[in-house]
């Protein structure tokens, strides 16, 4: 019975090793892990909607730089306002 004992602990801490997670992960952090990966998107598409433009009508980098900052305007402004609405349900919550 007392080498049997070892392997289970052996066994629990080799389980625990593959099958807990490392880090312990806050759910309002997953809320706003997709916010980063959205924002460089958007002003990814804007740049490139950009240089099309500019492409089609045969301009050096005027629609570029015009649709690069408007997607950069948009992303401040989404982040603020998902940033806002979050904090606020969070609040609601934390006072329920």
């Amino acid at each position: 019975m007392d080498n049997q004992e070892p392997q289970n602990n052996k066994y629990r801490k080799l389980k625990d090793f593959f099958f807990k997670p490392v880090v312990n992960v806050s759910p309002s952090f997953i809320q706003y892990s997709g916010l980063g990966i959205q924002l460089a998107a958007t002003i990814i598409v804007f740049l490139f909607i950009g240089i099309w433009l500019d492409g089609k009508f045969g301009t050096k980098f005027i629609f570029t730089l015009v649709f690069t900052f408007l997607g950069f305007i948009g992303v401040i402004y989404k982040l603020i306002a998902v940033t806002k609405e979050l904090d606020r349900k969070n609040k609601e919550k934390d006072g329920k």
